[in-house]
C-alpha cells in the first residue's frame, strides 16, 4: 500500500458500518437500502490515517459520524478495494478503542 498522509488536522478512516447486504446473528440476510428512513442513521468507521495538526484523533480508533457528514470513497491503491473516506470533523459524534459492532 502507498505512504498516505492527511494535510492539516484532517481525519480519513474506512467505513465498518456500511451500506449492502448484513447478515443477523440468526442468520437473516438483510438488504440494506440507501435513502430509506431505516438507512439514514450515523455510521461506524476506523480511522486509519490523521493529519499532523490532529490532537483529537488517533489511528485505531472508531468514530460514529453522523448520516452523509463523510466523503465519496476512494481507493488508495488501486490493487485493494478497500474504500476511505475523509470524515468531517465537525460530525463525527463519538469514538470507541474497540469496535463497537463485534461488542
Amino acid at each position: 500500500m502507498r505512504v498516505f498522509k492527511p494535510l492539516h488536522d484532517n481525519v480519513v478512516g474506512k467505513m465498518v458500518d456500511g451500506f449492502g447486504i448484513k447478515k443477523t446473528a440468526g442468520g437473516l440476510i438483510i438488504n440494506e437500502k440507501d435513502g430509506v428512513e431505516t438507512s439514514i442513521r450515523p455510521r461506524w468507521f476506523e480511522i486509519t490515517h490523521v493529519g499532523d495538526k490532529n490532537t483529537d484523533f488517533k489511528v485505531g480508533q472508531y468514530a460514529l459520524v453522523a448520516h452523509g457528514r463523510w466523503t465519496r470513497g476512494f481507493t488508495i491503491d488501486n490493487s485493494t478495494e478497500t474504500k476511505y473516506y475523509k470524515l468531517d470533523l465537525e460530525e463525527i459524534l463519538g469514538t470507541s478503542e474497540t469496535n463497537p459492532l463485534e461488542q
